[in-house]
Parts: structure tokens; sequence; C-alpha cells
């Protein structure tokens, strides 16, 4: 009875997926904190309140016409 070789290359293979995944997975949830910040910040930028600019009056005076 032969005794077969263990394929080194599948557990490669599956050891490569595993780290794979679980760097993906780390990455992912630190861009979603980095894309909450970078929103925070775009939100404190307008919290000023509205600002009449002049597309916003070229179109009301296209409302007008």
């Amino acid at each position: 009875m032969k005794k077969q070789q263990p394929d080194l290359n599948r557990r490669s293979l599956l050891k490569a997926l595993t780290i794979g995944g679980t760097a993906g997975v780390a990455i992912a949830a630190s861009g979603v904190s980095v894309a909450n910040a970078t929103e925070s910040k775009s939100q404190e930028k307008h919290a000023d309140g509205y600002h009449e600019t002049a597309h916003i009056r070229s179109y009301y005076n296209s409302l007008r016409s």
C-alpha cells in the first residue's frame, strides 16, 4: 500500500486564501472608518447654512421665465 504524499501546493493555496481574506476584511473595515471621517469633515464644511451660489441663482431665474 502506497502512502500518499501531502499536496503542498494545495495547502499553500488554502493558506494564501485564508490570509488574503482576513487581510481584505481588515482593509475594508479600516476603509469604512476613513470614509466616515471624510464624510463628517465634509458635513462640517457645509454646516454654516444655505448659500445661494451662481448656479442656484441661474436655476431660480430659469423657473421665473
